[in-house]
């Protein structure tokens, strides 16, 4: 496999054409330094200084531009250009899905797929359905509000059957963090399909082919390994916190019944249907020129299968379940305050990545890794893997990666572009640590010491980083 990466002319050649004919020069070192400087600053920012991720990142991007020798007149400029730019393409789809997500945790969805799994598994199986279950979830909402969600189910599970804690807690979270960072539409997957110029209908296919075993290795399989190793008690406070939430939202909900199983399950999937009908449309071509190939390629856009969905879900989680126009009004407007930070991250991602590639910091890495020889697609994984460590956040880290890495990644095929973009959320997934803020979530909600979430939640998300890139590198042998 490393063989066939070695010898690509499509993931190779784009490192080589960025170095062809160019010496490496003084400024090209200074360039990379600048890198080095402005993450350590952010971190600093971030960790030390508590700054706001969204202001770190903009005194970074600025730094970046200072830096680099950029005119004043274009420091600002820079950073404005990449968060409009980022906010344009994925910020409706980052508030498609947290409407989605809410609807379906509102109605009382989430507590329906979970009873319906445990009743048909069993405690033994109860790892095994967790993982499915925060799967399902993570498919329409992100890691933050997703883990916030199943959390409080999470606990109830082990409080009242008796059941380790970690048992159910770390395949919940290996099935969130595994589809946040290889199944769009979350935002740090969708920014690199954008970067690399990728499909979103094949990145959607080729990254749940590569989810499903990861979620199993992280997730039940691991789970079974460590949870003996690692002491871990639930919180009384958290435990009461999450009972205090679930009795006000039922409040909101009413005299509603819960949404059946079945229901649920096909208005979570029907976006991820919808998108991959697209991708078979444009990978096998099916009825291309006809009326019904018109009307599917635009329903299968990602903007329009959430907006589907968000209607379906308006009835089968809403109206269908006897719920008030004021409740599904509520419900509604409880979908946006969760995801501000996640838009404004994203938005100063965008704005920082876009002063690295203004600086020519991008070229200068093309010319390192072309001297290096190293295949595109692992430059891709090793860049988000180093954003990731340095700066905690795996959607920072997607999204500043592929501002070096994008524009590199010219004349690939479909695939190679789509397995481009998954090795970006391959590595933005690498090492979680202290820096990263659900780390600490983790920690307080399943009562860890640093040194058990370390072990835990850090060498999980390690473990996915790694299995995954395994995963892209396979699907690669087989296409090339």
């Amino acid at each position: 496999m490393m063989a066939a990466l070695a010898s690509s002319p499509a993931l190779l050649a784009q490192t080589a054409k960025a170095s062809a004919g160019t010496a490496w020069t003084g400024h090209d070192s200074w360039l990379l330094a600048v890198v080095g400087i402005s993450i350590a600053l952010v971190v600093v920012l971030i960790s030390w200084v508590r700054l706001h991720a969204f202001l770190a990142l903009m005194v970074g991007s600025f730094a970046v531009s200072l830096l680099s020798g950029e005119s004043l007149g274009k420091v600002a400029d820079s950073f404005t250009t990449g968060l409009g730019g980022i906010t344009g393409k994925v910020g409706i789809l980052i508030i498609l899905g947290a409407v989605l997500g809410r609807l379906m945790a509102d109605s009382g969805g989430i507590e329906q797929i979970v009873a319906t799994l445990t009743r048909a598994v069993g405690p033994r199986g109860l790892p095994w359905a967790v993982t499915l279950v925060a799967c399902l979830v993570g498919l329409s909402m992100f890691f933050e509000v997703g883990f916030v969600l199943l959390v409080p189910l999470v606990l109830q599970i082990a409080k009242r059957a008796d059941y380790p804690v970690l048992r159910v807690g770390i395949p919940a979270m290996a099935g969130l963090a595994t589809v946040h960072a290889l199944v769009p539409p979350h935002p740090g997957v969708l920014v690199a399909i954008a970067a690399v110029h990728a499909q979103i209908g094949l990145t959607l296919v080729y990254g749940l082919i590569v989810a499903i075993p990861c979620a199993v290795v992280v997730g039940p399989l691991f789970t079974a390994y460590i949870w003996p190793k690692v002491p871990a008690t639930i919180p009384e406070t958290a435990l009461a916190a999450f009972t205090t939430l679930a009795d006000e939202e039922l409040s909101d909900r009413g005299p509603r019944k819960l949404p059946r199983f079945s229901v649920t399950l096909a208005t979570v999937l029907l976006p991820i249907a919808l998108m991959m009908v697209k991708a078979g449309c444009d990978t096998f071509g099916w009825a291309r020129g006809t009326t019904a190939y018109q009307v599917l390629e635009f329903l299968g856009t990602p903007a329009v299968a959430l907006l589907v969905a968000i209607l379906v879900a308006l009835v089968t989680f809403g109206y269908g379940l006897g719920a008030t126009r004021e409740q599904v009004q509520r419900t509604l407007h409880r979908s946006f305050p969760p995801i501000a930070g996640v838009l404004v991250i994203v938005g100063a991602g965008g704005g920082y990545s876009q002063a690295l590639a203004d600086s020519g910091v991008n070229a200068a890495i093309g010319r390192a890794a072309g001297h290096l020889h190293i295949p595109l697609i692992l430059l891709a994984w090793l860049v988000a893997a180093l954003m990731r460590t340095a700066t905690g956040s795996g959607t920072v880290a997607t999204v500043a990666a592929a501002g070096i890495i994008g524009p590199m990644a010219h004349g690939l095929s479909d695939s190679h572009a789509a397995l481009l973009a998954l090795a970006l959320g391959s590595g933005a997934a690498f090492l979680g640590h202290v820096n990263d803020a659900a780390f600490w979530l983790f920690k307080e909600y399943f009562g860890l010491s640093v040194g058990g979430t370390l072990r835990t939640w850090t060498v999980s998300h390690t473990l996915l980083s790694v299995t995954s890139l395994a995963g892209v590198l396979a699907l690669y042998a087989v296409t090339s």
